[in-house]
């Protein structure tokens, strides 16, 4: 029943990188080319938690039994079986079956080595019509699946890995640019000293002989006054511009004109 053309089909949809929803929606394909059954339920262990959640449903309903009963990997006859090492087989389900939508049912586990990773559940209409005369089949397809599983499982946790790995040095450039930007102020900021130390002083010098000049020019010379303030007011823009670059957060260029940039002061 179980052979390696359906190992070799699942391999082909593997290679196809799916998302795990699609993956799953064409195993079930291909899986209902090899057992029959009227409605099939899996059942994924949540990495982080360990219970079991519906990953893939055909048919109608889930299949499942003792939905009312709790087992450490979550409730119905699928959190009892996830304990177990071989597939459950249930010939005949009674009591409430027509309700169910099946009449015969068998439970697989997915174990890969030591972890669990999932329950698979068959359901058939028909009474007696799994028997266990199948299970050593039913327990390779269980050893085939769970291989499928944890594969998708990994390539989940390895994208998560990537995702974080991306968040993380995109986090370690911006604090490089950041470790970059406050070398450059820095840099900026020992210049500033050293400008406002060379000019500064001589500004103070010019502006006290302009305004000895203007105090003298406005009694004797008051032709030469305006030319006189209009020298102050130059000295006044070089001392702006030192207090400007005093005040300096950032060190963004802006074009000055083609081919040449210089330090954004507004």
């Amino acid at each position: 029943m179980i052979g390696l053309e359906f190992l070799q089909k699942v391999g082909e949809i593997l290679q196809k990188s799916l998302s795990s929803e699609e993956t799953y929606s064409a195993v079930f394909d291909i899986l209902d080319d090899v057992i029959e059954f009227d409605s099939a339920t899996l059942f994924v262990a949540n990495p982080d938690t360990g219970i079991l959640e519906v990953a893939e449903s055909r048919g109608s309903r889930v299949v499942d039994l003792v939905s009312g009963v709790a087992f450490t990997r979550g409730g119905g006859l699928s959190g009892w079986v996830a304990s177990q090492r071989e597939p459950v087989i249930l010939s005949t389900v009674g009591g409430g079956a027509d309700t169910r939508g099946f009449r015969s049912l068998v439970s697989i586990p997915l174990w890969a080595g030591d972890k669990l990773e999932g329950v698979l559940n068959l359901g058939h209409p028909d009474s007696g019509f799994y028997q266990q005369a199948i299970k050593a089949d039913l327990a390779r397809l269980g050893t085939q699946l769970s291989l499928i599983v944890e594969q998708l499982r990994l390539r989940c946790e390895l994208h998560e890995k990537n995702q974080l790995l991306e968040t993380a040095l995109q986090e370690l450039r911006t604090t490089q640019d950041t470790l970059v930007e406050k070398e450059r102020l820095a840099a900026v900021g020992e210049l500033v000293v050293s400008l406002n130390h060379e000019i500064n002083n001589p500004l103070v010098i010019i502006f006290s002989f302009i305004d000895l000049l203007i105090m003298k020019c406005e009694r004797e010379l008051p032709e030469a006054t305006e030319t006189l303030v209009k020298m102050k007011a130059a000295a006044g823009r070089i001392q702006e511009i030192t207090k400007k670059l005093e005040q300096l957060e950032t060190c963004e260029a802006e074009e000055y004109m083609e081919g040449v940039r210089m330090l954004k002061l507004d």
